[in-house]
């Protein structure tokens, strides 16, 4: 009897071992189990903060990259236009002395803005204004402004005989604008804002020049801007693309 007690005691104390250990193992990998999940989504989450990171220093540096590179493009920019209106400002100044200096150059070269400004008018009255000093120069070659003009009508136009009669506006004469010589300051000492000095803007450039006419017919409703801050201007425009491939390449 006492044998059978024991026999039972030892086979439930087995039992219970058993049970336990199988409890252990069963909590050692569901450890194990919940612990790879834990270290799996902190890798995750590790990994996911790295790339966060490393996408935003990939853009900090890229948007580093772009103003670096913009900026040296601005300053490229700059420093071309700074050229380039040295040039204007250089060229303008040089037909200023060239006028000043040279009274008969003057009236070819405004004989010649008179007779492109007659062809373009196409009109047998028109009205003529100047700078106040140059009055006498224009008054000089009306008549051979208006020979010229009616001798290229009879050539292309069969024989067209075309009378006009120029008038000069003595009471609305143009401001005189004064140039300032540039030509000693190196590009580097130029500075852009003066260049805003050197172009008149289109909302001026029928009240001021440094020389030149305008002309219009005898109602003023047709105008012909032949001032030579209007014709340099329009001279360096259609040349920047020559100017600037020979002094910066293609």
């Amino acid at each position: 009897m006492l044998q059978d007690q024991i026999s039972l005691a030892e086979f439930v104390l087995q039992e219970a071992r058993e049970k336990c250990f199988e409890i252990e193992v069963k909590a050692f990998k569901q450890f194990e189990k919940e612990k790879k999940q834990i270290v799996e989504r902190e890798k995750s989450n590790i990994q996911e903060e790295f790339n966060t990171k490393f996408k935003k220093k990939a853009q900090q540096e890229r948007i580093k990259h772009s103003a670096l590179v913009n900026g040296a493009r601005m300053r490229l920019m700059n420093a071309r236009n700074q050229a380039l209106t040295k040039i204007f400002s250089d060229s303008q100044y040089q037909i200023y002395k060239m006028i000043r200096q040279d009274e008969r150059f003057y009236e070819e070269l405004l004989k010649n803005l008179m007779v492109q400004g007659l062809i373009k008018l196409f009109e047998h009255e028109v009205v003529i204004r100047c700078l106040y000093r140059d009055i006498r120069h224009v008054r000089n070659v009306i008549d051979d402004a208006i020979s010229e003009f009616q001798d290229i009508l009879r050539k292309e136009l069969n024989g067209l005989e075309f009378e006009v009669t120029i008038d000069i506006d003595e009471e609305k004469c143009l401001d005189e604008r004064t140039l300032i010589d540039n030509s000693i300051k190196s590009v580097q000492d130029y500075s852009i804002q003066e260049s805003a000095q050197e172009v008149i803007s289109k909302t001026e450039n029928d009240k001021k020049c440094f020389g030149g006419i305008l002309m219009t017919n005898k109602d003023g409703l047709i105008v012909c801007k032949n001032t030579l801050d209007v014709r340099t201007d329009q001279t360096f425009q259609d040349s920047l693309p020559i100017i600037r491939s020979t002094l910066f390449g293609k």
